[in-house]
C-alpha cells in the first residue's frame, strides 16, 4: 500500500517536469506559435452576417383609402308663399331639368292682381305723359308732375310684387338632378318655409375620404384618381378638394374626388376604394423581417459600410404587403444585413457574407 503511493508521486513529478521542460526550453519557433495562439485566444472573434447588395428602384404607389359617394349638390326646396297644392308634376325618384316646374299652388286672386296691376300701370303712364306735356307748355306745376311720376312708380312696383307672388305658386327645380325627397301631395296646404322637395345633383358625383397626414403632402387638386365600388363599378375622376386642416379627432385630412356620372348609376352613400396615384420615387424592396428599432424608437435597417462597420439607417415605409415592403430614405446602393442584424450593433466590425440570386434574404 505504501509503495503504490510512492509510485504515484514519482509519476506526477516526472509529468510535471516534462511539461515545464516544453515551456522553459522551447525553441524560437515553438515560442512564436505559443504566443500566436495566446494572442488569438485573447482577441474576440469577428461575427459573420449575411448581406445583400441592393440598388434603389423606381417606385410608384397608390394611396388607397375607403370613401363614400355623395351628391355634388343637395337642395331642400321650401314654400315661398302660402297656398294649397293644386298640381303635382314630379314625384320622388323622377329626373328633373334645370328650372323645370315640379308642382303648382292654387292661384287664388294672384292672377287677377297681375292683370289689375298692368291696367293701373298703363293708366298711371298716361297720366304721367299728360302731366309732363302740360308742364313743358307751362300749364302744369312741377309738383303735379312729380306726383304723377310717383304714382307711376308705385303702380310699377305693385305690378312687380303681384308678378313675383304669382311666380311663387310655381315650385321650380334649381338645377338638373333627381328628386330625393317629396313631402307634399295634392291638396296639402303649405305655409312660407315649409319643405316641399329635396333635389340632388348626382352628375358629377363626389367621393369623400380621409387621408393620413403621412400621405397628404403627396396629393394636389387636379390630380387623377380612380374609384372602385363594391358592385364592380369603376369611375375615373380627379381630386377636387383637399382640406386645409386635419380633423382634430382623427388627425386625417378630408379629400374629395369628382367624377362623371351621366347615367346616375352611382348613388349617394355607396362605398368605394379610392386609388390616388403619387409621383414615382426611388425606393428599396426589402423583407419586413430585416427591420430594426434603434434606442430612440426609430424604424430602420442595418447596413454595412465600406469599412465593414454596422450602420443603423432610418427608413420611411412607403408600401407594405405580406411578402415585402418598399422603403425610402436610404442611399442608392447599400449592403443590407439580411441575417444576423439582431446580434450586431452600430459601429461593430463584422465579416459580411454576400449572397446573390432571387429572394430578399
Amino acid at each position: 500500500m505504501k509503495s503504490s503511493k510512492i509510485i504515484a508521486v514519482v509519476i506526477a513529478v516526472v509529468a510535471l517536469a516534462w511539461i515545464l521542460s516544453g515551456v522553459l526550453f522551447a525553441g524560437p519557433e515553438e515560442k512564436s506559435a505559443q504566443k500566436m495562439a495566446a494572442k488569438n485566444n485573447a482577441q474576440p472573434k469577428i461575427m459573420e452576417v449575411r448581406v445583400r447588395e441592393l440598388t434603389a428602384e423606381s417606385f410608384a404607389n397608390d394611396i388607397i383609402v375607403t370613401g363614400r359617394s355623395r351628391a355634388s349638390r343637395t337642395v331642400e326646396i321650401k314654400a315661398e308663399t302660402d297656398g294649397q297644392i293644386s298640381e303635382l308634376l314630379k314625384e320622388k325618384g323622377h329626373e328633373v331639368e334645370d328650372q323645370e316646374t315640379l308642382a303648382r299652388l292654387e292661384l287664388r286672386d294672384r292672377s287677377a292682381k297681375v292683370k289689375e296691376g298692368k291696367q293701373r300701370l298703363s293708366q298711371r303712364q298716361i297720366e304721367y305723359n299728360a302731366a309732363k306735356k302740360l308742364a313743358n307748355k307751362g300749364f302744369n306745376s312741377k309738383v303735379r308732375l312729380a306726383q304723377a311720376q310717383a304714382d307711376l312708380e308705385t303702380a310699377r312696383s305693385e305690378l312687380k310684387n303681384s308678378e313675383v307672388s304669382l311666380g311663387k305658386t310655381k315650385i321650380i327645380s334649381p338645377f338638373e338632378g333627381l328628386i330625393f325627397e317629396q313631402v307634399i301631395e295634392i291638396g296639402d296646404f303649405v305655409s312660407v318655409g315649409d319643405p316641399l322637395f329635396t333635389v340632388v345633383d348626382l352628375d358629377p358625383i363626389e367621393l369623400v375620404a380621409f387621408v393620413s397626414e403621412r400621405n397628404i403632402a403627396e396629393l394636389s387638386p387636379g390630380q387623377k384618381a380612380r374609384a372602385e365600388f363594391l358592385d364592380g363599378q369603376v369611375i375615373e375622376g380627379e381630386v377636387s378638394y383637399i382640406a386645409p386642416a386635419a380633423d382634430p379627432q382623427t388627425r386625417t385630412f378630408r379629400v374629395e374626388i369628382t367624377g362623371d356620372n351621366t347615367d346616375f348609376t352611382i348613388k349617394e352613400g355607396m362605398t368605394a376604394n379610392m386609388f390616388l396615384p403619387v409621383a414615382e420615387k426611388q425606393a428599396h424592396k426589402i423583407s419586413p423581417s430585416v427591420l430594426s428599432l434603434n434606442d430612440s424608437g426609430q424604424v430602420g435597417v442595418k447596413i454595412v459600410n465600406e469599412k465593414n462597420e454596422v450602420v443603423f439607417a432610418p427608413v420611411a415605409i412607403l408600401a407594405d404587403t405580406p411578402e415585402h415592403m418598399w422603403v425610402g430614405g436610404l442611399p442608392d446602393k447599400i449592403r443590407l444585413i439580411t441575417v444576423g442584424q439582431d446580434f450586431v450593433s452600430g459601429g461593430q466590425i463584422v465579416k459580411p457574407v454576400e449572397v446573390s440570386g432571387d429572394g430578399l434574404l
